[in-house]
């Protein structure tokens, strides 16, 4: 008989980000991430690969909140693989540790954040 073992609690959180990049978005991730991270001490590793960003300001307001996180104690990390996100990565999450290609297989668990900026009608 099958029985699963659970992952061990220092295996890492996912937050994929989905959607358009704006003060709403880095908002509701600042709270999702702390709920998330308060919890247990988890690492949450930040994915940003789905994001579209349609201005500096918001890609550089959402590295401040991960970097804000890193201050204050919590171990939130930037899956920064784009060029765009690397360079803001660098500028302002200079103390971050190096994120593995293959988390996602060592995760705990995905949470997905999507917004659009379409309003409902």
């Amino acid at each position: 008989m099958y029985a699963p073992r659970p992952l061990p609690d220092s295996a890492p959180l996912v937050v994929r980000l989905i959607g358009v990049l704006d003060p709403d978005m880095i908002a509701a991730f600042g709270a999702l991430e702390r709920g998330l991270v308060g919890a247990r001490g988890a690492t949450v590793v930040v994915d940003v690969r789905d994001v579209d960003v349609l201005g500096e300001a918001d890609l550089i307001a959402l590295v401040e909140s991960i970097a804000g996180a890193r201050r204050e104690g919590r171990d939130v990390r930037l899956d920064a693989r784009g060029l765009h996100w690397r360079r803001a990565a660098k500028k302002k999450l200079s103390a971050q540790p190096a994120v593995p290609a293959d988390i996602g297989s060592a995760a705990r668990r995905t949470i997905i954040l999507a917004h659009s900026v379409k309003k409902r009608r």
